[in-house]
């Protein structure tokens, strides 16, 4: 939907041949993954100056989603057509569900875009294999001259899956990358066919809108849609709330962002007044934070270590490697003192319980009073500014464990592993909660087999209006 992909569209209906397209782009597919989180200009802006030139090329479109939390709902397509009349807001199952449930914001784990990997990576290969099955086909991706390292990457990822499929799936092609067109180049060239400047296209509460757009653009875009800023003010409050960390631009929140300019007041006012008219909720969090394995454990133990020695959470000394060198297998040591080096926080369990749900007023009065009654720490987040009653906290060393309750919006389901409660005790000598949760634990959803296919299904249309809940 945005202006790289536009300007290539734009090239494809004007010059199919000089792409290896057929003149009347019967061979040329145009698919939209909808997150369910893009801006409404965006939106209207392809549906006012996009659509009608694939309407008129008869240029087939194809619209699909997420169906449902689990892999095994499937893909849905919500439209496929040549005379395609809107783009589509949303399908069943939105990227901004998915957090909101989880009391998250967009994550990057080891480098990797989760959220475009499951919302649109996962939803586009799902529907070009049931598309293609064992045929070729070329995938275009609009990387311009700027973004060459994205599209190294994405080619290599590409020659590995065909590698391993034993054939050559696609072949990725970057006409803007062969045309040497930076993002200057093609935002003039949109404005001079299109009439008008595009924006940028990202989800609404990215983690990269300091890059999909500059700071001042993506203020201004939210001062444009103060509803929409105020949501994902409040999907930030309440990922920050359950972890001080977990602020949409990591070291920095997009609250504290915004109330540096003066401009924003009418969006801060907007979020208060939505947090004082949402249902709240008191949570209690409980993590468990575990030592991370250690450079020696993954040589000697590969990807899963079955035998843990001590080394394998505690780093060998420089003493130790000295003094006790590796045996035919693996490292000998009997684990003096002197040989252990500290350990590193490595995974983190975590358990979300709901134990009280009304007004925001009362929650965050409750909190301030369970603090005094039971003589806990009151901590206010040094980011965030919410206050915490905590009851237990992490030490040191590694593995720790910390504990507290704290107000937030309601909405964020009840979740940990399942034998967390076993770990707890083992770690803490607690059993179970200090407070009583509303409701049992969410029986966990069994993992539905797909069978290994594809599974598509076509949104239901009853008297012109698409059905997608």
């Amino acid at each position: 939907l945005g202006a790289d992909s536009t300007a290539i569209l734009i090239e494809f209906l004007d010059h199919p041949e000089r792409y290896g397209l057929a003149p009347d782009l019967s061979d040329l597919i145009v698919v939209h993954a909808v997150t369910g989180d893009e801006w409404p200009d965006t939106l209207d802006y392809v549906d006012r100056l996009v659509l009608p030139r694939l309407r008129r090329a008869g240029v087939r479109l194809v619209q699909i989603a997420r169906a449902g939390r689990q892999d095994a709902d499937g893909v849905v397509v919500l439209d496929d057509s040549r005379s395609p009349r809107r783009i589509f807001a949303r399908g069943p199952w939105r990227l901004s569900d998915e957090l909101r449930e989880a009391g998250t914001v967009p994550q990057i784990a080891n480098g990797r875009r989760t959220c475009s990997i499951r919302f649109k990576g996962w939803v586009l290969d799902q529907w070009t294999e049931a598309e293609f099955g064992g045929a070729s086909y070329r995938r275009v991706i609009g990387y311009h001259y700027g973004e060459l390292k994205r599209a190294e990457k994405d080619s290599r990822i590409q020659r590995e899956h065909n590698r391993a499929a034993g054939r050559t799936i696609c072949e990725p092609f970057y006409p803007l990358i062969l045309a040497r067109q930076d993002r200057a180049d093609v935002e003039r060239f949109v404005l001079e066919r299109l009439g008008e400047p595009v924006k940028k296209s990202y989800c609404s509460q990215c983690c990269f809108s300091g890059v999909c757009a500059s700071r001042e653009a993506h203020e201004a875009r939210l001062r444009d849609h103060p509803h929409i800023a105020a949501d994902v003010l409040r999907m930030e409050h309440v990922a920050m709330a359950l972890n001080e960390r977990s602020s949409l631009y990591g070291t920095d929140s997009l609250y504290r962002r915004l109330t540096e300019d003066g401009r924003n007041h009418p969006v801060l006012s907007a979020f208060e007044e939505l947090l004082d008219q949402a249902p709240y909720a008191i949570y209690e969090v409980r993590r468990i934070y575990y030592a991370a394995r250690t450079p020696d454990c993954r040589t000697h133990h590969g990807r899963s270590c079955r035998s843990p020695k001590w080394w394998c959470r505690q780093p060998r000394t420089e003493q130790c490697r000295a003094d006790h060198p590796a045996g035919d297998f693996e490292p000998w040591c009997p684990g003096h003192r002197e040989c252990r080096g500290p350990a590193k926080k490595g995974p983190a369990w975590r358990s979300v319980r709901t134990v009280w749900e009304g007004d925001r007023r009362t929650a965050e009065q409750l909190i301030r009073q369970f603090a005094a009654r039971h003589g806990l720490a009151l901590e206010r987040g040094e980011t965030s500014g919410i206050q915490r009653a905590h009851y237990l906290t992490a030490d040191g060393g590694f593995p720790a464990a910390a504990a507290f309750a704290v107000a937030a919006p309601a909405g964020v389901r009840d979740k940990q592993r399942k034998h967390f409660e076993a770990a707890w005790t083992r770690h803490t000598g607690d059993v179970g909660t200090r407070w009583n949760p509303l409701r049992p634990l969410p029986a966990p959803e069994p993992p539905r087999p797909t069978g290994g296919k594809p599974l598509i299904r076509r949104a239901k249309t009853v008297g012109g209006v698409t059905l997608i809940a």
